[in-house]
């Protein structure tokens, strides 16, 4: 299932646009969820982060599509961004928001699908495992394998990232092993869990993170935690430091 936003002001442009992915998704065996906003205030406010690709006019009232998009950067480095203007000259600067294309108005079938059709290209390319975490009233979305760690106090988990520093929330230790993949991430005492794939080294009763931190691991949890880091590793080499 694609999951696409279409941020237009234009009735009769969004709902070519509509058209436009119906065709597509029928002529590729596709299923397409698609939702259309009018006002690009009301798409940040309800964004969730769990969109695909986001089609963003850029010549709308009370906030530009490009304002618009400096605002989704904020909350989601990763989504798919193509503008859908008539001022193509304005969609050249998409650069400044990671924007991945645009497309010029009136918009022609051909030329859309041969675009929607990279846009899928790179998706199935950079397909990773994805969380949406609410962090006070917002919705975040991280791709696990950035998580470092995650560590919980007072029934606030902390998940420790490469790319969006800390996002906490209210939960248990349970939601995030539910949620995690457990041939990836391992508990090295009983409030933090740690993503192999950045272990740098283990020494002594600590593992040392990619991101420099030093985790204790404890004495019940030592042996179950080296035969996964084991299992996890196989025949690649890690320094295990003294154990």
């Amino acid at each position: 299932m694609l999951h696409v936003a279409i941020v237009e002001d234009n009735a009769q442009d969004a709902e070519h646009l509509l058209s436009l992915l119906r065709r597509f998704a029928q002529k590729n065996h596709l299923e397409i969820e698609t939702v259309r906003f009018e006002n690009p205030l009301l798409f940040l406010q309800g964004y969730k982060g769990d969109l695909d690709i986001v089609f963003m006019d850029i010549d709308m009232p009370m906030m530009s599509g490009m304002e618009a998009a400096r605002s989704l950067r904020k909350i989601d480095n990763h989504v798919m961004l193509i503008f859908v203007t008539a001022l193509a000259r304005f969609a050249l600067n998409g650069y400044e928001v990671d924007a991945y294309d645009f497309i010029v108005k009136p918009v022609q079938e051909n030329f859309f699908n041969s675009k929607m059709s990279r846009a899928l290209k790179k998706l199935s390319a950079e397909q990773r495992t994805r969380l949406l975490i609410r962090s006070g009233d917002k919705t975040i979305r991280v791709y696990t394998d950035e998580v470092v760690y995650v560590d919980i106090y007072n029934h606030v988990l902390s998940f420790h990232t490469e790319n969006n520093g800390v996002i906490s929330t209210r939960g248990t230790m349970k939601d995030v092993q539910e949620s995690l993949d457990s041939s990836t991430f391992v508990m090295c005492n009983k409030s933090c869990v740690v993503n192999m794939r950045h272990i740098q080294m283990i020494s002594g009763d600590e593992v040392v993170m990619s991101s420099g931190e030093r985790l204790s691991v404890s004495r019940p949890r030592k042996t179950e935690f080296m035969q996964q880091i084991a299992n996890y590793y196989g025949n690649q080499k890690i320094n295990m430091g003294r154990f």
